[in-house]
């Protein structure tokens, strides 16, 4: 997957342009997007199942947070190359060829990570599942007809659960994180460069501030799981968020530079890094072990697409609509609130033994 992904985003950069293939180059760049974010998605969902099964229980959420760090360190990078091209490019050199640097040198960046990921053994919970015998996991028809006493009771928990509870919960808990993501990192930026007429550099610096806050953010936010638990944290961020929004959202469309950056670093770090930062060791203790990576990739993936692929389109909508900026508001706390519920139905999970076959709920 990473190097699917890796592949793609190479090739982003080096896509003909209309004049050269005409309409094959916006079809080929919808592909290639695609098979980008399926790719990435599918390698994130696989980091953070890989590193959570590493971790020892007590730790858990400061290690899976370590997921969520290295995608800060993406949107970072992101911003921070945009930024510096910004300044060091003319507008006809950026829209002719130098949006196309960024994309060309991730492929030094897919090489690291294929030689990191062939390197990788299999985790311990892996190795000491019940379903696992020398090394490879059992088919279904296998554990049907596994015979040893030891693993009875525990084959049978796993395989004959009803499923889909664990993971509607989650998908709930994904929605709110990306539906903020999607209304801050990307709505948001355009908003306050094509409604507020700010300089667009206004917003990058934002998003880079808040991406470097982050590297504070996400791991205090682990550690805090590990002390009081993941639903407690979940609730109060995505209830801080409910709080905040609208409050949030005068200070950004106040007309005055620093408050407008400084909201948005706050709901950056409370709206969305803080509750990636929990996402990531919460959905893996939520699943089984036997499927724990499809599920956790499918409700990441599917609540992603759902709430970013609504929020943004919804907002613009509303926005025209109303002349207003009320809206914005208004879906940050719809959003969050998705997930505060979602987090009041789930169970608590700190600290669960990862090698059970059965989910959380």
């Amino acid at each position: 997957m990473r190097s699917t992904s890796g592949a793609s985003t190479t090739l982003i950069g080096a896509l003909p342009t209309y004049d050269a293939i005409g309409i094959l180059a916006p079809v080929l760049l919808v592909a290639l997007r695609l098979i980008q974010g399926f790719g990435a998605g599918a390698e994130i969902a696989g980091a953070t199942v890989m590193l959570v099964e590493y971790a020892p229980s007590k730790r858990r959420g400061l290690i899976g947070s370590l997921v969520s760090l290295g995608t800060n360190s993406g949107t970072l990078a992101a911003s921070g190359i945009w930024a510096i091209l910004l300044v060091v490019l003319t507008e006809d050199q950026l829209v002719s060829w130098g949006w196309r640097i960024p994309f060309l040198a991730s492929f030094f960046l897919m090489v690291f990570a294929i030689w990191l990921r062939s390197n990788l053994k299999e985790s311990p919970v892996f190795e000491n599942r019940a379903d696992v015998v020398d090394g490879v996991a059992l088919s279904h028809a296998e554990v049907e007809q596994a015979d040893a006493e030891t693993k009875e009771s525990v084959l049978e928990s796993g395989l004959k659960q009803r499923k889909g509870r664990a993971f509607f919960v989650a998908l709930g808990l994904r929605f709110g994180q990306a539906g903020n993501s999607g209304l801050i990192q990307t709505f948001l930026v355009g908003y306050i460069a094509s409604t507020l007429l700010l300089d667009k550099s206004i917003a990058t610096t934002a998003i880079v501030y808040g991406s470097l806050l982050g590297f504070v953010t996400i791991p205090v936010v682990g550690i805090l799981g590990d002390k009081f638990g993941r639903r407690p944290m979940y609730m109060i961020l995505s209830g801080a968020t409910m709080v905040l929004a609208f409050p949030l959202l005068y200070l950004v469309t106040s007309g005055n530079n620093a408050t407008l950056i400084l909201a948005m670093v706050f709901a950056l770090n409370i709206g969305v890094l803080g509750l990636f930062s929990l996402e990531s060791v919460t959905m893996a203790e939520l699943f089984g072990a036997r499927t724990r990576f499809t599920q956790l990739a499918l409700a990441k993936e599917i609540g992603g697409i759902l709430a970013t692929a609504i929020g943004p389109l919804m907002a613009a909508t509303l926005t025209a609509v109303t002349g207003s900026w009320w809206p914005i508001g208004a879906m940050l706390v719809v959003y969050s609130a998705i997930t505060l519920v979602s987090a009041y139905l789930s169970p608590e999970t700190r600290g669960r033994d990862l090698v059970r076959l059965d989910d959380a709920i």
